[in-house]
């Protein structure tokens, strides 16, 4: 059973189609729709369960001075630490579609796809643990039998020959901390198969949905859930949240189109023959800043981490880092982008003796003097390079 995919361009289309999913559904929000459901603690390699003990037994011992949150047991504290932001084999979900949707697009300034993804936990958890209800596993109201149920996905740390179930599981958790509740807040916690939700439930014929959000409509989307009342404070009920919330209703959003403060474009360069150059499509004026919202991230990289083959990569080091040299004139570390799929413009310039580009020591660019259309802009790479 392939996952369901639907897209919903307004607040009007999400509402409709949710209102024809399960009766009973649960909602993650994805800032970005190719993002896959799963945890934090298996989107790093070699995660066993050794290793997430570690993480528990440090989180239990330094938490006590640092929160005044007082978990009853080991699943309180499983859920402390996810709200936290430690890596844990818990995903958030909620019960309010609504919630769901803002999360998918709180962050979103269009450049991804966003996302919903819509779950039936009482089907999930009929196929993994034969009964369909999802059960608050650390409640004292809950049964020894139905504890028993789930016990298994979070045993006692260092507890011999303990090991996680295949799949992912569905509970809610104890309302320790307001968040959970304003957020109507629910879990899957995942076991020894590593992949994400989607492909399980795939395997285990379990019914899922995925509702895209096009990247075009994730800001009227956001402004009419904030007309309904949902916004930061909503799922944020505390001064942290109210703080947020003011800050995003006094930010003027960017409304400015991608030509504006663009003074050049890539071509065939005149001073490096086979190579590219960057060229003006306008007048420049002197000292005018270039390469506005151009991505200034470096990494600096050490000459003996430089791969030596194949000769092709290694020369992307050549043809486009910040070369620096010690003393003695030797070469030793390489400037770079933080990924070479990530070159943008200003790592086009061409080296010549009588520049009409001048660089900082913070590697901003500048005019020298007047540019016109078409020509050529180049720079002295003895100034930031040696």
């Amino acid at each position: 059973m392939s996952t369901i995919q639907k897209t919903a361009r307004s607040v009007d289309e999400f509402v409709k189609i949710v209102s024809e999913a399960e009766p009973v559904a649960w909602f993650r929000g994805h800032a970005n729709a190719e993002w896959s459901l799963v945890p934090k603690f298996y989107r790093q390699q070699d995660r066993d369960r050794e290793s997430e003990d570690d993480v528990r037994e440090q989180f239990v011992t330094c938490a006590p001075t640092l929160s005044d949150v007082k978990p009853a047991g080991s699943w309180d504290w499983y859920f402390l630490m996810q709200h936290h932001g430690a890596p844990t084999r818990l995903l958030d979900w909620t019960e309010g579609a609504l919630i769901g949707l803002y999360f998918a697009v709180r962050e979103d300034p269009g450049h991804h796809h966003a996302a919903v993804w819509v779950l039936d936990p009482w089907e999930l958890n009929r196929r993994v643990v034969g009964k369909a209800e999802a059960l608050p596993p650390g409640d004292p109201g809950t049964t020894k039998r139905d504890r028993q149920r789930y016990e298994r996905w979070l045993p006692d740390r260092f507890a011999p020959r303990k090991k996680w179930p295949p799949s992912p599981v569905a509970i809610y958790p104890g309302h320790i901390m307001r968040r959970i509740g304003a957020q109507r807040s629910c879990f899957t916690i995942h076991g020894l198969d590593q992949r994400g939700l989607e492909e399980i439930a795939e395997l285990i014929e379990s019914p899922l949905m995925k509702i895209v959000i096009p990247s075009w409509e994730a800001k009227t989307i956001r402004r009419s859930l904030a007309t309904c009342g949902v916004d930061e404070t909503t799922v944020f009920p505390d001064l942290e949240g109210l703080g947020k919330a003011l800050e995003i209703s006094n930010m003027e959003e960017d409304e400015s189109l991608p030509h504006q403060g663009a003074y050049t474009r890539l071509g065939p360069s005149k001073v490096h023959e086979g190579g590219v150059g960057v060229f003006a499509i306008r007048r420049i004026r002197k000292n005018t800043p270039l390469f506005a919202g151009d991505n200034d991230e470096m990494v600096w990289v050490k000459k003996s981490e430089l791969p030596r083959r194949p000769k092709s990569i290694r020369q992307l080091y050549e043809d486009f880092a910040v070369i620096k040299a010690d003393k003695k004139n030797r070469e030793t570390r390489y400037g770079c982008p933080m990924n070479f799929n990530r070159l943008t413009i200003s790592w086009y310039l061409n080296h010549s003796l009588k520049p009409n580009v001048r660089c900082d020591k913070s590697y901003n660019f500048f005019a020298l003097r007047l540019i016109e259309p078409d020509e050529e802009l180049t720079v002295d790479y003895r100034t930031y390079s040696e």
